[in-house]
């Protein structure tokens, strides 16, 4: 099968587009349950749910500007080099366009580019965002400027782009991350909104959201549909972002908290709770570190990065022992190894993968726990 990247040997966003797309599945529960076996795990998972949409599916994507102006993704294994005028046959397609205008605007602009070496220069990122219902932002990732360096330009693009909002994002570190410390809203409302399912989320600069909301409701409704009846129980979602799961879960439960690191996360949960019309507790906090215990929860919703869940925070939750605890993953490997440990005092009682990332060796695992009775532990 060719691949439909133009660039598939050096770029590695979609390495696995040269394989036909049923064979990614079945490729991705080989690796799961592979791992699993690895780890002495007599798990297996049977069932993957394909994405509704193989291509175009992305609604991030974080282009990098190079000290020598050309705009595009890294080279497979290279950071220091950028593929110009390229972008990716998964990002949405309204990225494409915004991407190809904010590519000739940078090199028109004047401005300086950022020299990831000696740390000089002005333009590091561009970063744009989509959504189903036609919103677009465009962030545009810089070093600090002198004075009004790059406002007049900034204020040129929000006219070629024609996005929801344009957002200058100013990073004062010399570390290369796409994302600044200081965000200033350049035209617009500063976010983006989102509908899954019928649920309605704000989106800022820095938040996360999923980013394949082509198959984010296949994950919405595995989560609701493994955590069971939950009417009268306090559910507890660790990791919530911006209240992805919270949000329908309230709609049901007796009671959900929230609790996240990321403070900008947080404030939209806060007001897509209020938009969504539902009662939900955030709290601002790193989970290993927040007190949750005593809030005896039901059921526990966990949704950690792709590093896993902190030691700490594991063993809370095994001191703890919530009834039932529903564990959202992107990294079997990681699940694996964690799920060693949950093993000793839970039963697996369901399990499914989620293909939320066609084309690439990503995949979302989604496990039921049940406590297992006091004689079996």
């Amino acid at each position: 099968m060719k691949s439909e990247c133009p660039n598939k040997e050096h770029c590695g966003s979609c390495g696995w587009s040269h394989i036909p797309y049923d064979n990614q599945l079945q490729q991705k529960l080989s690796d799961i349950n592979g791992s699993f076996k690895l780890k002495g795990l007599d798990l297996q998972v049977e069932e993957i749910m394909p994405s509704p949409q193989t291509s175009h599916y992305r609604n991030r994507m974080d282009f990098v500007i190079d000290f020598e102006g050309r705009v595009g993704l890294r080279e497979k294994g290279k950071w220091w080099r950028v593929i110009d005028d390229h972008t990716c046959f998964i990002a949405d397609e309204i990225i494409e366009k915004v991407f190809s205008i904010i590519r000739i605007w940078s090199k028109e602009s004047g401005l300086s580019y950022f020299d990831r070496k000696s740390h000089a220069g002005f333009l590091r990122y561009a970063v744009v965002r989509s959504t189903l219902t036609g919103e677009v932002m465009v962030n545009i990732v810089t070093s600090a400027p002198n004075g009004e360096e790059g406002l007049a330009e900034l204020k040129k693009l929000v006219d070629l782009v024609n996005a929801t909002t344009v957002i200058w994002s100013v990073n004062n570190t010399v570390s290369d991350v796409s994302y600044g410390d200081d965000v200033r809203v350049i035209s617009g409302p500063g976010h983006i909104e989102e509908s899954i399912n019928g649920f309605k989320y704000k989106i800022s600069p820095n938040a996360f959201f999923q980013t394949n909301p082509h198959a984010a409701p296949l994950l919405m409704d595995t989560v609701q549909e493994f955590a069971g009846d939950i009417s009268n129980k306090t559910v507890l979602d660790l990791y919530c972002g911006t209240g992805f799961f919270s949000i329908p879960l309230a709609r049901v439960a007796g009671k959900v908290i929230g609790v996240e690191l990321v403070a900008e996360a947080i404030a939209d949960a806060r007001a897509n709770a209020e938009m969504n019309q539902v009662n939900i507790e955030f709290h601002d906090a790193k989970t290993e570190e927040f007190d949750w215990q005593s809030l005896n929860p039901d059921i526990v919703i966990i949704d950690p990065p792709r590093s896993g869940m902190h030691d700490k925070a594991l063993a809370d939750l095994i001191q703890a022992k919530p009834p039932t605890i529903v564990y959202v993953s992107c990294n079997y490997k990681n699940l694996a190894r964690e799920l060693l440990i949950l093993r000793k005092y839970y039963d697996v009682q369901e399990i499914r993968a989620i293909d939320m990332f066609p084309h690439t060796p990503h995949v979302e695992v989604v496990v039921k726990l049940e406590l297992a009775d006091a004689e079996e532990i």
